[in-house]
């Protein structure tokens, strides 16, 4: 990541939607982003966010393991984050007495 005066901004979530529009907003204020998400997504909304004239990093990470997180953490390196805007998050619309409880701790330790 590029060590520019630019304070730098954190979102994870960040391949479409709401956290697409945060980080593109941030972007948009003369931040520097790490943008994560768990799809291969990433990678384009990262290509769209650096039209904007900011530096871009993307991680395809998955934040309800340790690992995703380790690696998340460690691409900011020294740098000091100015904003983070923890926007991952997923739900998975059944009655809850249907779900998978593998899926169920999936969804707690993302959000």
């Amino acid at each position: 990541m590029s060590t520019d005066t630019r304070p730098l901004a954190l979102v994870t979530g960040a391949s479409t939607g709401i956290g697409y529009e945060l980080a593109r907003c941030a972007a948009e204020h003369d931040f520097d982003l790490l943008i994560a998400a768990d799809e291969p997504a990433i990678e384009q909304a990262a290509a769209e966010l650096r039209m904007t004239g900011a530096n871009v990093e993307a991680l395809e990470v998955d934040l309800a393991t340790p690992d995703g997180v380790d690696r998340f953490c460690r691409a900011a390196g020294d740098r000091p984050i100015e904003v983070l805007i923890a926007n991952a998050g997923h739900g998975l619309g059944q009655a809850f007495l249907d779900q998978d409880l593998d899926a169920i701790q999936h969804v707690v330790n993302t959000n």
